[in-house]
């Protein structure tokens, strides 16, 4: 998959490009461990399932509010005072979430985490998407999140079981700071690398915006069932260490995504890996609500895989799409906000849904949101981007 260059003048050098993808592998390290923060803050901290769906949307949240600024600092500012600031804010906001003893304290100090995770994925998706090849980069940042979280998953519900939700937090900041030295190997800035879209008019970033709009709608849906995925499986009677080691399963699932997007690259087009990915991820969203361990082994794992396997692709469709290389950056922050509104959403029909129902019924009829939610916002995606790869997959032929 090979971006169409807007310049010749590429990162080449395994340094920054190492830095980048370590970068990429932390940002959305947050974002990875939501289901362990919102099934810790039901059963440690005592919080409702919409509360809990709230305390994901403010953590998310942080990262979509410093992501939208990132096209007005991304060119000017030192990557290296702003990767410091932005690790140094991570683990600081890991270290306020320790103290936290309230529903809101704990949710301005996620927030304030995520802060910093906004930075770092704005300087990771600029630094990858100036290679010559970011679809590949983006893969291999996202493998190593997730090559990370496999253990993650596998042993914090244990570690949670003893030491609570704390766990969690602690291991986010020091991993922060595992990072730290990889930033000197970021160059201090990258301008612009051409001036080939200095010339577009305001009509030519129409298709870009379209694909941001139809991002975040793809983001809704994944926030939503990722964000519950616990849950789900919670109020299907399934034990905690079985959750976990299916999280662990949608990793290695993930992980597959990434290798086979990788390997296929752009020589089927851009239409048929994300409709059919599309597609997988839509089926996955009822297949996690059988209320079996199977099913839901299968759903969780699908959906992880479809939503992996896509994400190259879209995250290419924007740099592609942006003309004049200036605002591409700005994918982050309407990925983050698909992903914050998702549990958002969810969370205030569990809430308005709770009310009327018994307690008997909550738990089935709640959770069930998360799929129709998933299929109306996944529609949309569909929409709004399947015509805007078809015209790339043309313009390319031609």
């Amino acid at each position: 998959m090979t971006a169409m260059s807007r310049a010749t003048d590429k990162i080449t050098d395994y340094r920054p490009i190492g830095a980048g993808i370590f970068l990429y592998m932390l940002a959305p390290l947050g974002m990875t461990l939501i289901p362990l923060v919102v099934g810790a803050a039901a059963t440690d901290l005592g919080f409702s399932d919409s509360e809990v769906g709230y305390l994901a949307s403010a953590d998310l949240a942080g990262l979509a509010v410093v992501s939208a600024s990132a096209a007005f600092w991304i060119r000017k500012l030192s990557w290296h005072l702003v990767a410091g600031a932005a690790l140094a804010v991570i683990i600081l906001g890991n270290l306020l979430s320790v103290a936290a003893d309230s529903f809101t304290s704990l949710c301005v100090a996620r927030f304030i985490t995520e802060m910093g995770s906004g930075a770092i994925f704005s300087l990771a998706l600029v630094t990858l998407g100036e290679t010559k090849t970011p679809d590949r980069f983006y893969s291999f940042g996202i493998g190593m999140t997730i090559a990370l979280s496999v253990g993650v998953f596998v042993w914090f519900p244990s570690l949670i079981a003893i030491y609570g939700i704390d766990t969690i937090f602690i291991f986010h900041g020091v991993v922060a700071a595992i990072v730290i030295p990889g930033i000197f190997w970021l160059p201090k800035a990258v301008g612009i690398a051409s001036q080939s879209g200095s010339g577009a008019q305001l009509k030519d970033y129409v298709p870009l915006f379209l694909c941001f709009i139809g991002f975040g709608c793809f983001m809704v849906a994944e926030g939503g069932i990722w964000s519950y995925i616990e849950r789900i499986g919670a109020g299907s009677g399934l034990d905690a260490d079985y959750v976990g080691q299916v999280l662990a399963a949608t990793q290695v699932a993930s992980l597959a995504a990434t290798m086979l997007s990788s390997y296929i690259s752009i020589r089927f087009g851009r239409v048929w890996p994300i409709g059919l990915g599309m597609f997988g991820f839509l089926i996955s969203l009822y297949l996690v609500q059988i209320p079996t361990a199977d099913g839901y082994l299968i759903g969780a794992c699908l959906s992880q895989f479809a939503w992996v396997f896509v994400l190259p692709y879209l995250l290419l469709l924007c740099v592609e799409l942006d003309p004049s290389g200036r605002f591409y950056v700005l994918t982050t922050a309407f990925k983050m906000s698909g992903f914050a509104l998702g549990p958002a959403i969810v969370a205030t029909l569990i809430h308005t849904g709770g009310q009327a129902q018994d307690a008997v019924q909550t738990v089935t009829q709640d959770f069930s949101v998360v799929s129709w939610v998933g299929t109306i916002f996944l529609s949309l995606s569909l929409v709004l981007l399947l015509p805007l790869a078809s015209r790339l997959d043309r313009r390319v032929s031609s």
